[in-house]
């Protein structure tokens, strides 16, 4: 079946449009006001879907609607810049919007590996990229850019990413090459770390997965084991439960949430490239409720040291690249 654009084939839309950035587009700008005054963004608008794309934090995804439709949590922080971080947390005052990567050396708890200190999902949130291209062609909105993470002496790797939405389509697909740029051999660690809020996310939502078997990560996840796959009722406190998904290996795979309302979204990726998985859920009513959907290169949440000690780096050689993707599609809005 071919695309369409508002019911329209492409070529045709394209014909009676007249300018494209009626109905597609990709504009990029910069903020002027508020906490987060001078960083960039990158807004792609593709029918009824749109993006918001954030080059100062290594272009992860910041807002994403359909129709209107607001599917991402934005959490209350907001997207200021990444503050000092003196105490290993300073994710947890810039988090949220659709995709925050996790990485480059490290995901999940602080951690002192090889007497080198990882703070709270790496610091791959306070790295601004290099956009190289931001264009609309016959079939396709592209975004592509380049990150580094890089220390004198110690690792450097470049994570070059490549957004991309079909025309007509409702679906955002990230793709990257983490590549070695050094000398040394380095072990990168990557988490996408995918963030649905209301009112996609609220009572009743169902998360389907392909995992063999479902794990909790402490006793507050063992409070909720019974219930993983349905989201509960938003109360005054919540504590955090996370969920680690066993997965079946090297294959394709998709994750699905749908609500009560009729809203439905799927994650789809490779476990050949990510093999494990998480999932995190807060449902407080002060603006916690959300789901995070988390594929990851290793199957722990508790840092750097953990993964090494049990085994979980992989080694990258110099000049070598690590293919990660990950692909969002809201498959239906009624």
């Amino acid at each position: 079946m071919s695309a369409e654009l508002y019911g329209s084939p492409i070529a045709e839309a394209w014909r009676r449009l007249g300018h494209r950035g009626q109905a597609v587009s990709v504009e990029s700008s910069r903020r002027t006001d508020g906490p987060d005054a001078g960083s960039r963004r990158i807004r792609v608008v593709n029918g009824d879907l749109e993006l918001e794309i954030l080059p100062d934090r290594g272009l992860d995804l910041g807002q994403f609607r359909v129709a209107g439709i607001p599917l991402a949590w934005t959490s209350p922080t907001g997207f200021p810049p990444v503050p000092a971080d003196p105490d290993g947390r300073g994710w947890l005052r810039v988090r949220g919007g659709l995709l925050t990567t996790c990485g480059l050396l490290s995901f999940g708890a602080p951690s002192v590996d090889q007497g080198e200190s990882h703070p709270l999902h790496g610091r791959y949130s306070s790295l601004a990229a290099q956009v190289t291209r931001t264009e609309v062609t016959e079939s396709e909105v592209v975004v592509e850019g380049v990150t580094r993470e890089v220390e004198v002496f110690g690792a450097h790797l470049e994570l070059r990413r490549r957004i991309v939405s079909p025309i007509g389509s409702r679906l955002v697909r990230v793709e990257d090459a983490v590549v070695n740029r050094g000398v040394k051999e380095v072990e990168p660690m990557v988490l996408y770390h995918l963030n649905l809020g209301w009112p996609l996310v609220d009572e009743g939502t169902v998360l389907t997965s392909p995992a063999t078997e479902v794990r909790p990560r402490d006793a507050e996840a063992e409070r909720g084991l019974a219930t993983w796959e349905r989201f509960p009722a938003p109360a005054p406190v919540y504590p955090e439960q996370v969920f680690r998904h066993e997965l079946p290996e090297r294959s394709d795979v998709d994750v699905t949430v749908e609500s009560a309302r009729g809203l439905a979204l799927r994650i789809g990726f490779d476990t050949a490239q990510l093999g494990a998985m998480f999932q995190w859920r807060v449902a407080e009513e002060d603006g916690h409720v959300v789901l995070g959907i988390e594929p990851a290169t290793a199957p722990t949440i508790l840092g750097r040291a953990d993964a090494r000690a049990r085994g979980l780096l992989r080694p990258l050689a110099p000049g070598a690249r690590l293919d990660l993707a990950v692909e969002i599609e809201v498959t239906t809005t009624a």
